[in-house]
């Protein structure tokens, strides 16, 4: 699982940029919204320690969808904070 939050984290940076997102917020936007990603890349299949329930990955997918369709996203996860690392 270690490398698919990598890839995740990877292509969440290069999505953002994307995006014209300033270089500052990218670490903060990657950490927040990393799962998305990885979410897609496994397709749904856990594999290993997966701390994410399907309302939560929802949450982040709608956030990060209106983010890359230009709008914007409050400062941390509706519960008011990062995603963690896993």
């Amino acid at each position: 699982m270690k490398r698919t939050e990598e890839t995740a984290r990877e292509l969440c940076a290069i999505d953002l940029r994307q995006q014209g997102i300033g270089e500052e917020r990218i670490p903060e936007l990657m950490e927040r919204f990393w799962p998305v990603l990885a979410n897609e890349i496994r397709q749904g299949i856990v594999d290993g320690e997966w701390s994410f329930s399907p309302g939560h990955i929802e949450a982040f997918s709608s956030e990060y969808r209106l983010l890359l369709d230009g709008g914007s996203v409050p400062e941390g996860d509706s519960a008011g904070r990062a995603a963690p690392s896993i």
